[in-house]
């Protein structure tokens, strides 16, 4: 794919003329919204939308009435817009200078190191605060420290102590670098945006606000149904425009069905009271539907979309048909701006020219907020700040005074203060010089935080143009590029994640794929019988983080039961939740309060539930990987410091394996890491080495 598109200067050249027109947008949301209306539509757009040089061969070739000369003249003409479209991250970046993939993910990579550095630098400004992180961190190194010297007393207790103290020569000098390259490699893109003050809503608006306030004011009243929610539904529906009509017929601000409408007293729909009383009204009796489930906010706003009877279904779950799941995600991240009040319109907002601000500094509490983060990373990770071990030991020859007391009894040697004192009171003493054996033992205190991004970036490949999402993002990147080249290539790394536009690559064992992981239905594209859907649970995501785990909680200690109701619930068939085999392992007596789950749990679990479980070793790889072909699952304790980074040990599941030889998981405490594929000899470095095995693989 690289080689056509970096090595075809007509392709290069022509979607560069393309898309400086003003109606490459246009033209491609219209090639999609006709896609969507069916083949017939779709054709009559792409028809429309290739004009130009190509639309005026394919009209020369009609005018002959040469059948075959049009049939294949359309064809050809298909053929090079689906390549466009299915190719246009490609083809846009590479317009913006970027000579392949690995470069652009190089030069991305780089630039988002650099931000973070330099936000760090703006935070680290304020002495009170880099003194506060100074001292944590010298907290540890006193500590390791303390550590050394009992070492030295309990190996080298003869030996004089050397210490060779990084922090000093080494972190402290750099710190900012040290601390943004911890940052790049710990935290997840939301997190990343958070810290760097970059809107958490990407391209969603913030202001709200609408002629019809008042009436969603009324409806919210009148059904006792939050007022932020029914307008957070209404900028999703119609950005509330009245006069909207969806494709199927759906009607107004609140895209009513002319049907629904009736039933809910609306005699005209394309009236913004009546109708978004109507929504009101419906809403209320969704919300009564399912208040008893712990996302039943989340269910009676997917109901809006798909229907309760598509709710109860999906087993009182958000349908897993995408455009329901895509719904609920931007209603509520249209209710969480509202309830931050980013919702709200500034007035007499002064100018930064006005106000003598500069926006690269950040707003004062911008930087708290940002400094908090940065200080928690800091705490969470000090584990990995150093490491000290013995790095010298040397013996040498010299000499020394020794000192005798001279009795009757014979000759004894003394200490200088006795021979001092003994010499001061009249006693016999002598003074002899000897040689010594000068023992000394070096040890260093070494920083152990990398100094550079882990592996360059390599391997990489443009992301096709295949689904929703993909496609959105290139319509962004589009209407970017209309400010000029520079513009996009500025916001380019500020407003996206370099990761959305790329596939592949080998910094490190592991890579980003494919997988999408928002979704509690994973699709994993894994070679023969392997399992290619999995129904995913995160311990650490609402409803299951806050619930009770013996005297801990599932989200801070249950990665054992959830792991377990991943495996159980896509192998079954039945929904059988974190909360389920939380309470499965409590009855059975197989939590530990202050350790967590016994490793007797997944094999009791998979059988409770009629599965079949055996638990075998790390020199049992290769069969592993056959019994992932197999369509079976594989759940594997991780030893401490592996997978999480942190001081616990930590289940995950293994789904199976991809064309290339790669392992795909389900990891229950992170998305991120369950979007990622793994090696073979990374997954079995994560592996405890226990005698009865670190992994258990789990059948029909």
């Amino acid at each position: 794919m690289q080689e056509e598109r970096t090595g075809s200067g007509t392709f290069g050249q022509a979607a560069g003329a393309a898309m400086q027109t003003a109606g490459t947008i246009q033209t491609a949301h219209a090639v999609i919204a006709a896609a969507k209306s069916g083949a017939g539509a779709a054709g009559a757009a792409v028809g429309t939308a290739l004009g130009g040089p190509l639309g005026a061969c394919i009209a020369s070739l009609a005018a002959n009435r040469t059948i075959w000369k049009v049939a294949a003249a359309v064809a050809a003409a298909l053929f090079l817009w689906l390549f466009i479209i299915v190719n246009f991250i490609g083809i846009i970046l590479s317009y913006l200078g970027f000579l392949d993939a690995d470069d652009f993910a190089n030069e991305a990579q780089s630039t988002e190191l650099s931000r973070i550095k330099a936000r760090v630098e703006l935070i680290l400004e304020d002495e009170g605060r880099k003194n506060e992180l100074l001292q944590i961190i010298e907290g540890k190194r006193n500590a390791l420290l303390q550590e050394i010297e009992t070492d030295r007393n309990a190996r080298y207790g003869d030996c004089e102590l050397t210490v060779i103290d990084e922090y000093e020569s080494r972190l402290k000098k750099n710190l900012n670098y040290y601390l943004a390259i911890l940052l790049s490699e710990k935290w997840d893109r939301s997190t990343l945006n958070s810290f760097l003050g970059v809107s958490q809503y990407g391209d969603m608006a913030t202001d709200l606000s609408s002629p019809y306030d008042a009436y969603f004011e009324e409806a919210a009243r009148t059904y006792n149904v939050p007022a932020a929610l029914l307008i957070s539904m209404g900028m999703v529906e119609s950005g509330f425009n009245p006069n909207a009509v969806s494709p199927a017929g759906a009607i107004g601000v609140m895209q009513l069905m002319p049907a629904t409408a009736a039933s809910l007293g609306v005699a005209n729909p394309y009236d913004p009271r009546e109708n978004i009383m109507g929504a009101a009204k419906y809403m209320a009796q969704s919300l009564e539907m399912f208040q008893s489930y712990p996302n039943g906010l989340e269910l009676a706003i997917a109901a809006y979309n798909a229907g309760p009877g598509g709710v109860i279904n999906a087993g009182y779950q958000v349908p897993h048909n995408g455009e329901t799941e895509r719904y609920v995600e931007k209603v509520m991240g249209y209710l969480t701006i509202l309830e931050t009040g980013a919702g709200k319109p500034e007035t007499d907002t002064e100018s930064p020219e006005e106000s003598g601000a500069v926006e690269e500094e950040g707003k004062p509490e911008e930087l708290e907020e940002s400094y908090v983060l940065l200080k928690g990373a800091v705490e969470e990770n000090l584990e990995h700040f150093f490491t000290w071990s013995v790095t010298d030991e040397t013996e040498s020859g010299g000499t020394e005074d020794r000192y005798f007391f001279h009795s009757a009894s014979g000759t004894t040697e003394v200490e200088r203060a006795t021979y001092e004192s003994l010499k001061a009171s009249g006693g016999t003493v002598s003074v002899e010089q000897g040689t010594a054996l000068q023992k000394r033992v070096e040890y260093t205190l070494a920083v152990a935080l990398n100094t550079q991004v882990q592996g360059s970036a390599s391997g990489y490949s443009y992301r096709y143009v295949m689904d929703q999402r993909t496609f959105e993002l290139v319509l962004k990147l589009l209407e970017l590029l209309q400010g000029g080249v520079d513009s996009l290539k500025e916001v380019l790394f500020t407003e996206f994640s370099w990761t959305d536009f790329v596939t592949g690559g080998s910094a490190g064992d592991s890579y980003y794929g494919d997988i999408d992981a928002t979704g509690d239905i994973i699709t994993y594209d894994t070679a023969g019988n392997c399992v290619k859907k999995v129904t995913y649970f995160n311990q650490c995501e609402a409803p299951w983080a806050g619930m009770a785990y013996g005297t801990s909680t599932i989200g801070e200690a249950g990665c054992g039961p959830t792991s377990l109701s991943i495996v159980i619930s896509t192998l079954t068939g039945e929904n059988v939740n974190p909360q389920v085999t939380s309470s499965y392992a409590i009855s059975n007596g197989e939590y530990v309060s202050g350790v967590g789950t016994c490793h007797s749990f997944p094999t009791n679990a998979a059988r409770h539930w009629g599965l079949t479980c055996e638990r075998v070793g790390k020199d049992r790889m290769d069969y592993i990987i056959s019994s992932l072909k197999e369509g079976k699952m594989v759940v594997e304790i991780c030893e401490a410091y592996t997978i999480t980074g942190g001081a616990s040990g930590h289940f995950i599941v293994l789904t199976g394996v991809t064309a290339n030889g790669y392992i795909t998981i389900a990891d229950c405490a992170s998305r991120e890491r369950t979007a990622k594929v793994y090696s073979p000899d990374t997954i079995l470095s994560y592996g405890r080495d226990l005698s009865e095995g670190a992994f258990w693989i789990i059948g029909k």
